[in-house]
């Protein structure tokens, strides 16, 4: 059956997100070009403007687009973790996120992307829509392990999705610390606090 005009579109578009996504994790954001990402796509940057406003709208979709992917993930290792104990399933969250530290190009671009948008007014919408969708993700996260293991959190799923991808960007930011806990500890430490849990055994070791 012969593609439409929307697959076509489609198509197109899926291309141009995919040479961008290998742009950032072979050569950072600064290195990214529309011509470069039009070349490795086989399209036209006329093609990229019937798709994109502009590069920074590009790695908006494409930053949300990981997340959303991540968070799926996350929910799918929460929904598939066997049994009601929450240690194992938060072992499990920790040792996926031990591996997105190691990825530190989509933590940076959510920074510079949150400093594009304090300086450019006309971005900034793009910009909150995005970051919103992100919150959102966050919070479901939340809150299927709330309604799994029936906690009692401190703030309600979405305020806990918003504080840990804040605790996400600032220790991308912050980098290794001596005396500090890893990211992935950490980012498990807080939401143990948020949902009135203890602190682990490993948690104890760096009061």
């Amino acid at each position: 059956m012969p593609l439409t005009r929307k697959d076509t579109q489609r198509q197109t578009r899926d291309r141009l997100i995919a040479a961008a996504h290998s742009s950032i994790v072979e050569e950072g954001v600064a290195a990214m070009s529309i011509r470069n990402i039009c070349s490795a796509a086989g399209h036209s940057q006329g093609a990229f403007y019937s798709n994109f406003a502009s590069k920074d709208d590009l790695l908006v979709e494409i930053l949300q687009s990981y997340i959303q992917d991540e968070v799926t993930l996350l929910r799918d290792l929460v929904a598939h973790c066997s049994g009601d104990d929450i240690e194992a399933t938060l072992q499990v969250l920790a040792a996926r996120l031990a591996k997105l530290a190691d990825e530190a190009q989509w933590s940076l671009l959510s920074i510079e992307l949150q400093l594009h948008a304090r300086r450019d007014p006309a971005f900034a919408e793009r910009h909150r829509e995005g970051k919103a969708a992100c919150y959102r993700m966050f919070g479901e996260l939340v809150a299927d392990l709330t309604q799994r293991f029936a906690l009692r959190p401190t703030l309600p799923p979405m305020q806990t999705g918003i504080g840990l991808y804040a605790l996400w960007m600032g220790l991308a930011v912050q980098g290794d610390v001596g005396g500090a806990m890893p990211r992935d500890e950490m980012l498990v430490g807080f939401f143990r606090t948020m949902a009135g849990l203890g602190a682990s055994h490993e948690e104890q070791a760096y009061s």
